[in-house]
């Protein structure tokens, strides 16, 4: 192999292995920090098991979905952050949350993730 053939060869595979890296890096947060902040602010209308309060979800008339859906797990971390800080439909932001506490929220909500 060429000098050039093999350089370019190494630049590829590095790339290849960082973008791997990049596409399953866990989330930022502390998924056991993030469960305790979760119960104290949205298992009211999320549920405890994150599948959706459907009571609260029939009182406000709206549905919610389960956490585990693919159209929660296909957010981004900052699609999620986002709804979390500026709500979504009738959900409100949620107030008084870090920026540690947003983090740990999300990598909590993708412990819900189907395996």
């Amino acid at each position: 192999m060429k000098s050039k053939e093999l350089t370019g060869a190494v630049v590829l595979l590095v790339v290849l292995l960082a973008a791997s890296i990049a596409f399953s890096a866990p989330p930022a947060g502390d998924s056991n920090a993030g469960k305790e902040v979760f119960l104290r602010k949205c298992k009211t209308c999320h549920g405890e098991d994150g599948q959706g309060n459907q009571g609260m979800a029939k009182l406000l008339n709206t549905t919610i979905a389960p956490l585990s859906s693919d159209e929660v797990q296909n957010k981004s971390d900052a699609e999620i952050k986002t709804i979390i800080t500026e709500g979504k439909g009738k959900m409100k932001p949620v107030k008084d949350l870090s920026d540690s506490d947003i983090s740990n929220v999300i990598a909590y909500v993708r412990m819900f993730k189907k395996k």
